[in-house]
């Protein structure tokens, strides 16, 4: 009986260990959350757990290398930028739904130094990061060809656009060093109207990106062709 008492007790005692583990874990998180958003990807895991209020120690035990929490704090992410995709490829009108698309995609950009690095720069390189940085393109390309086809969106607009465009909008954020870094909207309001079809716009005269050197500058490997989601009517 006393042996179960003792073995029941080690139980009861291993608890709130794992409840402390959890907390800690969600602590790390967030705190690499911040800090990699303020700074980017190029901070320590002792810059993390500074932030954090825990020991260097307790952080390499959750995280064994800082691609892991890299992993951990931003997969959900981009899983968030397909949903983001998808909800606008739903929009009743597709330029709406294109304008709501690029603002989401856009802010997030802007307010996470890190998110950006990971989405356009290719600053981390995992296999679940991949297929969703190259799994963006199909949704792209349905959400162009639906504002085309509305005759909303100008016909000479094509996916290596938009990340040539969001490089635009978060340089203009980063140049005001801080003080206004909401400076993208202004400047997403005058990429809008360039790219509204209208009856009397001149033609663009020099040729976008090509697909394979846009993905080159992003880092990107491209992954197994995935099925284009269909289009919404």
């Amino acid at each position: 009986m006393a042996e179960r008492s003792r073995g029941t007790g080690s139980k009861d005692e291993d608890r709130p260990l794992r409840r402390d583990a959890a907390r800690n874990r969600e602590r790390i998180v967030h705190a690499a959350r911040e800090v990699f958003g303020l700074r980017g990807l190029g901070v320590t895991l002792d810059d993390v757990a500074r932030h954090a209020g825990v020991g260097v120690g307790t952080v390499y035990r959750r995280f064994p290398t800082k691609e892991a929490l890299v992993r951990a704090v931003f997969e959900q992410d981009l899983a968030m930028r397909q949903e983001s995709a998808q909800q606008a490829l739903e929009h009743p009108d597709p330029w709406q739904g294109l304008v709501d698309f690029l603002m989401t995609m856009t802010a997030d950009l802007a307010e996470s130094r890190g998110l950006h690095e990971v989405i356009m720069l290719g600053s981390h390189s995992s296999e679940p990061f991949e297929t969703a940085r190259g799994g963006m393109r199909p949704y792209l390309e349905a959400l162009i060809r639906r504002a085309q086809d509305s005759g909303q969106l100008r016909a000479e607009v094509v996916p290596s656009d938009i990340p040539v465009m969001q490089q635009m909008l978060i340089a203009a954020a980063q140049f005001t060093q801080g003080r206004r870094p909401d400076i993208w909207r202004r400047y997403i309001e005058i990429l809008l109207n360039g790219l509204r079809q209208r009856p009397d716009d001149a033609p663009l005269t020099t040729p976008g990106l090509s697909d394979p050197l846009v993905e080159q500058l992003m880092g990107l490997v491209r992954p197994e062709p995935a099925q284009a989601p269909p289009d919404q009517d």
